[in-house]
């Protein structure tokens, strides 16, 4: 357990160090060299920031005010949060300021929202990554107990569907003070998870995971300089990053480096590198969504998702991948070793690791959604991986209302302060080395292409529909349109099932 005692001093030297760091890195310009990412301005740095009245911003209205009401005052509650061991260095608290700019904007968040409602916040994190941990085992505890161990928790994002199919989090639209219309949640998500007037879990502002997760691709820029390859940036903004650009751009760059005829995905250089985890974006990153809801609230399958142009994605991604000398998969998750050392153009991957894993590189890096399956894809489509929080209010909670109170003002001061921390000066500045304007808008594409599938968060109750498009990309095994067929009955036996539940 965590428990930090915060005090008003510190929150006003926090927002001090916020605004100095937010102003001083974007005044940098996104050539900054990421050298001293993690670490806090030396002596020699501080003769260069601006006086105090040049760095701190004055005060502001922000586009979109937070709604509580005014005076909202919980009298001292203690507040028990419960989150998950997450992969992101700093995702739900920390306990002390250190000069680095995302974790000095969590802690100045959770102390503004303490502030500001009168309530003491504790932040849990237990073992909660998918198939590790018993995270779901204590949620499901606490509501059987009744004990009201968790005011509201934070799980990855398998596991909140997991524990939504079995009813364990209140309908959030039944509880005051959220408002969902407001940019700090992701409403690509709440429009996607509400089923017949039911929303029970929500993600935004509130989840810096909610962004940094998001799958796209690496580039490595000295390749395609020596490859004389198009600038990615360049063909995304100009809306001409499409499956055929990419296979033209990955077509010849293999080499056979340690000369033995096989190709080695530990040893050889190619155009394109990913793990058969990573495969899960392909389809919804080009705009397939497993489950969708009709008019009447129902769930069922999408109908492009069962469509011929469906069919054609996984075809074409399929034989890309199989056949193509140019391509490899990645043996073991999460291995990033063949992008490192230099030996792959492209990498699939979710932008997070910008800041930690792809640090410190002999090459510049870029960061780019996946393409447009075809020309007729009018908008470039971006998902997270499933290693993301969804937030949601258990049934035992012992004040949903409070809850709801509290995560508003979470959401609205990841808003304020944490996501253009993480954004602005993180991915857009301090860890990109690319010297490029279009560095900024293609990330300001991602975020605002984000797209949510209920479908994936639900997959292992709804009989895997999600994952039969990975599935047929990784096996080739050119049974797409059949293996569809044959899982629809199952499928909507259990979609059936949960809706008779809700209801």
């Amino acid at each position: 357990m965590k428990i930090y005692s915060r005090k008003l001093l510190t929150a006003l030297l926090a927002a001090v160090l916020l605004s100095s760091s937010l102003l001083t890195a974007c005044s940098e310009g996104s050539s900054t060299s990421s050298d001293n990412a993690e670490t806090s301005a030396s002596v020699s740095d501080a003769a260069e920031i601006p006086a105090a009245e040049e760095t701190i911003p004055k005060e502001t209205e922000p586009a979109y005010a937070l709604g509580l009401p005014e005076g909202l005052d919980y009298q001292g509650a203690s507040v028990t949060v419960l989150g998950w061991n997450h992969y992101e260095d700093v995702e739900f608290d920390t306990a002390e300021l250190n000069g680095e700019i995302v974790n000095d904007a969590i802690f100045a968040r959770n102390l503004a929202v303490e502030e500001n409602l009168n309530v003491t916040l504790t932040f849990l994190e237990e073992g909660g990554r998918s198939g590790d941990g018993n995270w779901m085992a204590l949620v499901r505890n606490s509501n059987t107990s009744g004990d009201g161990a968790y005011d509201f928790v934070a799980g990855h994002s398998s596991n909140i569907g997991s524990l939504t199919y079995s009813l364990q989090f209140q309908n959030m639209l039944e509880q005051e003070h959220f408002d969902f219309s407001a940019p700090w949640w992701r409403e690509a998500l709440t429009e996607k998870a509400t089923v017949k007037g039911n929303l029970f879990f929500a993600t935004g502002d509130i989840a810096p995971s909610s962004i940094g997760r998001s799958q796209g691709m690496f580039f490595n820029s000295k390749l395609l300089e020596d490859y004389n390859l198009e600038d990615p940036y360049e063909l995304v903004v100009n809306g001409e990053w499409t499956f055929d650009k990419f296979n033209e751009m990955c077509t010849g760059t293999y080499i056979d480096l340690n000369s033995n005829g096989k190709a080695e995905e530990k040893a050889d250089q190619f155009g394109f590198a990913i793990d058969g985890v990573q495969v899960q974006a392909i389809g919804l990153c080009s705009g397939f969504v497993s489950l969708e809801t009709d008019e009447s609230g129902t769930l069922g399958l999408a109908e492009n998702y069962i469509s011929e142009r469906a069919v054609n994605l996984v075809d074409r991604w399929s034989s890309f991948m199989h056949e193509s000398p140019d391509t490899t998969f990645i043996g073991s998750i999460d291995d990033t070793t063949v992008f490192r050392e230099g030996r792959s153009v492209f990498y699939a991957f979710p932008m997070a690791i910008i800041s930690s894993e792809l640090r410190d590189l002999e090459f510049e890096v870029g960061f780019v959604p996946f393409p447009k399956i075809d020309e007729q894809q009018e908008d470039y489509v971006v998902c997270t991986s499933n290693a993301y929080s969804l937030w949601a209010i258990p049934l035992a909670a012992k004040d949903p209302t409070m809850s709801a109170a509290i995560m508003e003002n979470m959401a609205y001061e990841g808003y304020l302060n944490v996501i253009p921390a993480i954004f602005e000066t993180s991915y857009k500045v301090k860890y990109n080395t690319t010297d490029s304007q279009l560095q900024s808008q293609v990330f300001d594409i991602v975020r605002g292409s984000l797209i949510f599938d209920i479908g994936r968060i639900m997959n292992s109750s709804f009989s895997n529909v999600f994952g039969l498009i990975p599935d047929a990309i990784n096996s080739n095994s050119g049974q797409f349109a059949s293996a569809v067929a044959k899982s629809q009955k199952a499928i909507n036996k259990t979609v059936s099932k949960w809706l008779e539940k809700i209801e």
